[in-house]
């Protein structure tokens, strides 16, 4: 072996040793360290409403909402490519280094059209995923795939209380890529150094809860199909938690005072009537539903239970119970619902002891509402809450 083969190696295994340090020492992107604080802030931000709003007694929501969501992302990218262009230009694959974790965040605009239908669109940055790959002879062959870009998604949502429900999205995203490779000069990488954008799809699917009527938390796992550019594609998952604030008012409760009637001149005194006897009414306290069921709550047992007693304090008594819904959803639907309400509350009466011979039910679905329902889409109103009830009306003779 000649000085110059000798002084080669030495240098070939320096490289090596170089490249595997590299490897072991974490890199630190100083321009996501830079970002952080813009994405905290903006974060920050968004909250403060919540932080300040106390009295939702009178708020109608508009629609319209936004959010953001921070998060993990995870890469599942081929790199076969890479391998292959190396082991081509007479390099020795001995191993390869990826960090398929990153840190992501997405903020979004919405407008939801129905109770169970919604329309989401923003921007959302996954983060980005570097690559060392080490070889012989060394080359110091690195890079680094970013992802990001905007979507537009249609949202399914699907209530299983009045404040808790599950969500799917399926939507369209305008990707741009960005691609950093470099090497000690032993290999081109002008070919893998591409910046580019490109239309895929998303889907995900989620849990929310609404801790007050503006203010929404969610649980987010999504799923964006990646183009790196170099010949090959993968996904990212996105594992997010975000929040959510809802656009609405808050209509002032002060009626204006009315004029005062003009004084009419008094009438002649008539006979007085026979006086008739009219039955004693008695209108006890109603209860409420949850949206969408005719199952009863904890908090309507507690009160049908006391109504259970004045029941049968008056034996004679005769009970009209009826049931009502809020305005959202068709009037067949809404009348079905109103008298399984009316149902449900009579079975329960009757299990406590209440004899079912006492009872008449009856539905009114929408109609005749305690509060009228400005706009029937928002489901968490005050207006709404009060017209999915159950009133009694007991006759006494």
């Amino acid at each position: 072996m000649n000085n110059y083969q000798a002084s080669r190696n030495e240098q070939v295994i320096a490289q090596q040793c170089s490249a595997l340090k590299l490897s072991a020492t974490p890199q630190t992107n100083t321009k996501s360290l830079r970002f952080k604080p813009l994405v905290l802030s903006v974060f920050s931000v968004l909250m403060l409403p919540a932080a300040y709003a106390v009295d939702y007694a009178n708020f109608e929501e508009n629609g319209w909402s936004v959010g953001m969501n921070l998060g993990k992302s995870v890469a599942r990218i081929e790199h076969d490519t890479i391998r292959n262009d190396l082991e081509s230009q007479g390099f020795n694959l001995t191993s390869v280094f990826e960090d398929r974790r990153s840190e992501g965040y997405k903020i979004f605009a919405g407008y939801q059209l129905n109770p169970y239908l919604a329309v989401e669109g923003g921007y959302f940055n996954l983060g980005g995923f570097p690559i060392l790959a080490n070889t012989t002879p060394g080359t110091e062959f690195r890079g680094k795939t970013k992802l990001f870009g905007w979507n537009l998604d249609l949202v399914g949502i699907m209530p299983f209380t009045e404040d808790f429900s599950a969500f799917a999205r399926v939507g369209v995203t305008r990707n741009d890529t960005s691609n950093s490779y470099s090497s000690n000069g032993l290999v081109d990488v002008t070919g893998y150094n591409e910046d580019g954008n490109y239309t895929k799809h998303k889907y995900g699917l989620g849990l929310q809860y609404d801790i007050s009527p503006i203010l929404t938390v969610r649980l987010e796992a999504e799923r964006y199909r990646l183009d790196d550019l170099i010949a090959h594609s993968g996904d990212v998952d996105f594992y997010s938690l975000g929040l959510m604030l809802r656009f609405g008012e808050t209509p002032s409760t002060y009626a204006a005072t009315p004029a005062p009637e003009p004084v009419r001149p008094a009438a002649a005194v008539a006979a007085p009537e026979p006086i008739v006897k009219e039955p004693e009414v008695l209108v006890l306290e109603d209860v409420h539903f949850n949206f969408d069921t005719a199952e009863l709550t904890k908090e309507t047992k507690v009160i049908l239970r006391e109504h259970v007693q004045t029941l049968k304090a008056n034996p004679q008594a005769r009970v009209r119970i009826a049931g009502y819904t809020s305005a959202s959803g068709s009037a067949e639907y809404n009348q079905a619902l109103s008298e399984r309400r009316a149902r449900s509350i009579k079975a329960f009466l009757v299990q406590e002891g209440v004899a079912s011979n006492r009872f008449k039910t009856i539905g009114f679905g929408q109609t005749n509402p305690a509060e009228y329902e400005a706009n029937p889409s928002i489901l968490r109103s005050d207006a709404a809450k009060a017209n999915m009830r159950g009133l009694f009306e007991i006759i006494l003779e």
